[in-house]
C-alpha cells in the first residue's frame, strides 16, 4: 500500500527581501551542490528554500532579515520559501535595493 501523498506549504516573496549578501550566501550553495548552507534550489528569478526547523541553525552565515523571514514561514507551517524576482512585496518585512546590503 502507498502512503498518502503530502500537500505542503510555502511562503512567496520578492528576492527584495534578501541582502546582496544572503543572494551569494544562496548562489554559492547552488554552486556548491549542496556542500553547505540551506537546502535550496536555484533558477533565474530566484530561490526555493527549504525552512528548517531551527531557523538560528549555525551551519547558516545568513542575515537577520533571512532568519526573520525564515521563522516567519515557520510560524505559518510553510516548509519552503519562494524567493521570486517578481513575487510579491510584504510590508512589514525589510526590502534590500539591488545594491543594498544588511549589517550583520
Amino acid at each position: 500500500m502507498l502512503a498518502p501523498f503530502q500537500i505542503r506549504k510555502f511562503l512567496d516573496l520578492s528576492t527584495g527581501h534578501l541582502p546582496l549578501s544572503d543572494r551569494g550566501h544562496l548562489e554559492r550553495y547552488a554552486r556548491s551542490g549542496g556542500s553547505f548552507g540551506l537546502t535550496c534550489l536555484s533558477g533565474p528569478h530566484g530561490w526555493f528554500v527549504h525552512v528548517p526547523l531551527d531557523p538560528y541553525s549555525h551551519d547558516w552565515p545568513g542575515s537577520r532579515s533571512l532568519r526573520a523571514i525564515l521563522a516567519l514561514a515557520r510560524n505559518h507551517d510553510c516548509d519552503y520559501v519562494l524567493f521570486d524576482a517578481d513575487g510579491p512585496v510584504d510590508a512589514s518585512l525589510r526590502f534590500f535595493d539591488d545594491d543594498d546590503d544588511e549589517d550583520e
